[in-house]
């Protein structure tokens, strides 16, 4: 699901830069929890084979878990260190966007396909027209890679957000937020389902949650497919806090999107938001190993009025966080609560959004204060 609006916020006009790894042996096997890793690469002849068929790294370092054998990429642990972006490096921030958003991305054997086929034809066509070899090889080339390219704005965009919303955020990231602000209310508003939140009676904060949205074949535009509501306060560590996700499957006969993560996904990720806060990578991915490691919970059930019918919710606690999750027809209803006993909780579908745009836009000038004044 998408980020929170505000989370994009934070970043501004800042990038995040990936460091290399330190110290691979701190870090657990997720599979077996072990710390006993051998380092490896592919032969020449292999990273070759690879790279011509895949693409990627060159010659990609793997760490495999001596003792299972789990084979995991080395360079997977980093530390991530902000760092300002000056003018000049817009122009290059531009054509990444439009890199990531193609949908047909070509991989190296392509471009080695091509280079033979122009220069067979380049070959040709100076027999018979005395045209430069060279140059129809080099046409081919560049043929081939504004195809591939020229999918970032014509093949369904390979991304959820608009082309001009990215493009904002290098040039414009205040502007981009804005835009961004506008769009998030017209998809809650357009919903082809009812979001649920909250009675009137709670006093606390609400805000615009996360929103999913699906490609359908021979639509032009994606449909939304989950939609999720907050309350509380999400930049405290402590007091009340629930998210409300509603998500739709399927829109008269077409489905629109697979069923939501498993019990079992929605457990980790309840005890990776209980757990400590990591004071450094390889402390984290320790928490990550040993939630996998974790037996399969069992669940309780409990019943949570909607719309003033008591609905079977199956309901998973972690201290205090907690988990619930409902079927209800085509649609899933997951909750995610801290610090707020769940038999005091009560649902009604939401009408008015406006309580929640108003607490939103609260929510982004209070983070913009905050980024602010750190930096």
């Amino acid at each position: 699901m998408e980020a929170p609006l505000w989370l994009h916020t934070a970043v501004g006009g800042e990038a995040m830069k990936a460091s290399g790894p330190a110290e691979w042996d701190q870090v657990s096997c997720m599979t077996c929890g072990a710390r006993d890793f051998e380092v490896t690469r592919p032969g020449w002849a292999e990273g070759l084979r690879d790279w011509l068929r895949f693409g990627g790294p060159w010659r990609p370092t793997k760490r495999a878990c001596r003792r299972c054998g789990t084979v995991s990429s080395a360079g997977s642990v980093g530390a991530l260190v902000p760092y300002r972006r000056g003018w000049w490096s817009v122009p290059v921030e531009l054509f990444r966007i439009l890199r990531r958003r193609r949908t047909r991305v070509p991989v190296p054997a392509t471009y080695l396909v091509a280079v033979v086929a122009g220069a067979l034809l380049g070959v040709a066509a100076q027999l018979v027209l005395g045209w430069p070899w060279w140059l129809v090889a080099a046409g081919v080339v560049a043929a081939v890679w504004l195809f591939f390219f020229s999918t970032a704005f014509w093949g369904g965009g390979g991304s959820s957000r608009p082309l001009a919303t990215e493009v904002l955020r290098v040039v414009s990231p205040g502007r981009a937020v804005a835009r961004d602000h506008r769009q998030q209310v017209e998809r809650f508003r357009a919903a082809p389902f009812p979001s649920y939140g909250l009675p009137p009676s709670w006093s606390g904060p609400r805000q615009l949650g996360g929103r999913e949205e699906s490609w359908s074949k021979g639509r032009r535009r994606p449909v939304t497919t989950a939609l999720s509501l907050g309350h509380g306060e999400p930049l405290a560590e402590e007091g009340p806090q629930l998210r409300v996700e509603v998500r739709i499957y399927r829109e008269g006969d077409q489905v629109l999107a697979v069923r939501s993560e498993s019990r079992r996904g929605l457990a980790e990720e309840l005890w990776w938001e209980a757990a400590p806060a990591a004071n450094d990578p390889a402390e984290h991915w320790d928490q990550v190993a040993a939630a996998h490691r974790r037996p399969d919970p069992t669940w309780s059930q409990v019943r949570i009025p909607v719309d003033g019918r008591p609905v079977a919710f199956g309901w998973l606690a972690e201290g205090r966080h907690w988990v619930a999750r409902a079927d209800l027809e085509d649609r899933t209803l997951t909750l995610r609560g801290r610090d707020l006993p769940v038999e005091s909780v009560e649902l009604v579908r939401v009408i008015d959004l406006e309580p929640y745009i108003q607490g939103q836009r609260r929510l982004e000038e209070a983070w913009a204060r905050h980024y602010h004044e750190e930096h």
